[in-house]
């Protein structure tokens, strides 16, 4: 109800709200532009990141994904005949990045080490783009 006795109408007390909460703060009027300054430095600092993950997806397609599998299952007929390692598992992801580069660089049973074969920093590219695959694993058993 009004204060005149009279029943309120809901546009009207609607557009009243509105009008209310439309009234800038000046907190927002700082805060906006800072935040859109973190975001942009955030961008700008970390380019290297998606370029790295783009360099590990292709190394990766290169030369892992013929026996680990695009999704890094294993599921592929060589992958299930050397009965490779499934990359999205808990066991591979939780190894440290230093175990996952000593396993491409040296190898690891039936895998081939990768040293001489590709550099360094595409090691690191392409561990850390296996490290993508983490929580899409399939906790059903992997068949041979």
């Amino acid at each position: 109800m009004r204060p005149d006795g009279r029943k309120s109408d809901w546009l009207i007390d609607f557009w009243g709200t509105m009008k209310l909460s439309n009234r800038k703060l000046p907190l927002l009027d700082t805060l906006v532009p800072v935040a859109t300054l973190v975001i942009a430095i955030t961008t700008a600092a970390s380019p290297a990141a998606g370029q790295g993950n783009a360099a590990g997806a292709d190394v990766y397609k290169a030369k892992c994904a013929t026996c680990h599998g695009q999704d890094g299952s294993g599921n592929t007929p060589v992958g299930k005949s050397l009965q490779v390692a499934d990359l999205r598992s808990a066991a591979v992801q939780s190894k440290s990045d230093a175990e996952l580069i000593q396993s491409v660089t040296e190898g690891k049973g039936n895998m081939p080490g990768f040293k001489g074969n590709i550099t360094d920093d595409e090691i690191h590219a392409v561990v850390t783009f296996i490290r993508t695959f983490a929580g899409k694993g399939d906790s059903a058993p992997k068949k041979k």
